[in-house]
């Protein structure tokens, strides 16, 4: 089994230790129960049908402390290993609404970003620094800088600059943005640079930055009624650059409810078009959505047209022998709930013991684990149990590392489980 290097292992146990979320980056390395779903997810879609253009949107249940950032931090590892640009967009009422397009429309085009396998998570988000990077990964290859001459007239580059000027782009203006864009990082003209940014990120202009832009054929604002429009050349820019497609992962951070009706009611007319239009309209897009169940019982009965396109039948959600449902349900996973957990512990004990330098007992703090676990299920209700478990686990392992380890009781379990419990009320 592959481990991470210390400082990533470090980051994975500081995040989950403190708050019982997962960082952005190292997620496989402890990821268990929810396999399946990914399999049938990259067989069905990222490997075949979206590369050949197709389109899928998918909504992603899960109740508090579930995994849903889990859950979208292992598909957009799967989608970089599968050469899809991705933009993980986390919404809130206060930022990035979803019944504002053209909001969605920027916090998409900031977000973007695709990196290799072998690349570690320091490279910056937004669709300017994704066309750099994919600039310099041609030109590095032949000992060339960025901003030369030698590098605007690379065969590979002009190949890349033919293959974009000959594809499809809905927009002429965000045709005219990208080309522009591409000579402009080529040949080192930061002040093009900026301009085209504000504009491609969806920012404000000034009357002479419009002005420049004019005369650089970029004649249209992105705005509400035309961010759907953007969005969609976005999605042909990406797959016109040589990438299999774009994955789209909206997580609404479990604020979903806070929202006005009148909010909501915008939200749902959105979900309804986008369903529709990613059939056609978003090519090589994957569309993820995740929501709280309360969004699947309590919201969308009120709106029937978006009902209908979200139906599912009880206990048919999406699986590998049911890969075509819109709705992933991450309330039943591929163990039961104790088995769960003690085989996520299996899978962070190495990553504990690389990031501290430590050696802990196998055989007694899975026999811990074990007592957590049922301490968990038995004092806590819903999904949240995953989360406690995994913070209350770290931080007892931790406490045994420096005075020495012990086998919990069940009082003690209990007295774990319940304290880290409400340490995160206090915090939330």
């Amino acid at each position: 089994m592959i481990h991470p290097p210390k400082l990533l292992a470090s980051r994975i146990i500081q995040s989950l230790g403190e708050h019982g979320t997962p960082p952005e980056r190292g997620v496989s390395y402890y990821n268990v129960g929810n396999k399946s779903l990914l399999d049938a997810l990259e067989k069905h879609y990222l490997a075949s049908y979206l590369p050949e253009g197709g389109a899928v949107f998918k909504l992603v249940v899960g109740d508090y402390g579930s995994g849903k950032s889990h859950f979208l931090y292992c598909l957009r590892e799967l989608a970089w290993a599968r050469r899809f640009a991705v933009s993980q967009v986390d919404l809130s009422p206060h930022e990035c609404p979803y019944d504002d397009q053209k909001k969605v429309y920027t916090a998409v085009a900031k977000a973007l970003v695709w990196r290799s396998p072998d690349q570690d998570d320091s490279s910056p988000q937004g669709l300017a620094s994704f066309l750099e990077r994919l600039l310099e990964d041609i030109v590095t290859r032949h000992g060339i800088a960025l901003g030369s001459d030698d590098a605007v007239n690379l065969p590979e580059v002009q190949a890349l600059i033919s293959s974009f000027q000959n594809s499809r782009i809905d927009s002429t203006s965000y045709r005219y943005a990208i080309l522009h864009m591409l000579e402009a990082l080529l040949r080192g003209d930061m002040a093009r640079r900026e301009l085209l940014t504000l504009w491609l990120h969806g920012e404000e202009v000034n009357t002479e930055a419009m002005s420049e832009l004019r005369r650089l054929n970029v004649t249209q604002k992105i705005s509400r009624s035309n961010a759907f429009q953007m969005l969609r050349s976005l999605a042909q820019t990406v797959r016109a650059l040589g990438f299999n497609g774009l994955c789209l992962l909206f997580d609404e951070m479990d604020r979903q409810m806070s929202l006005s009706r009148r909010a909501m009611s915008t939200i749902t007319d959105n979900l309804r078009e986008v369903i529709d239009r990613t059939r056609e309209d978003l090519p090589g897009t994957l569309f993820v959505y995740a929501v709280l169940p309360t969004f699947i019982y309590e919201v969308v009965p009120r709106y029937p047209a978006l009902q209908q396109r979200l139906q599912v039948q009880i206990g048919r959600y999406f699986s590998h022998t049911n890969p075509f449902s819109p709705v992933i349900s991450l309330d039943k996973l591929d163990l039961e709930e104790q088995e769960l957990l003690v085989k996520i512990a299996e899978r962070l004990q190495p990553i504990f013991e690389i990031a501290y330098e430590a050696r802990l007992d196998t055989d007694l703090q899975m026999r811990n684990a074990g007592r957590l676990a049922e301490a968990a299920l038995r004092v806590l209700t819903g999904t949240s149990h995953r989360r406690i478990f995994i913070s209350a686990l770290i931080r007892e392992w931790y406490r045994q590392w420096q005075e020495g380890e012990s086998e919990l009781s069940e009082a003690d379990a209990d007295m774990l489980v319940g304290g880290t419990s409400q340490d995160f009320e206090r915090k939330n």
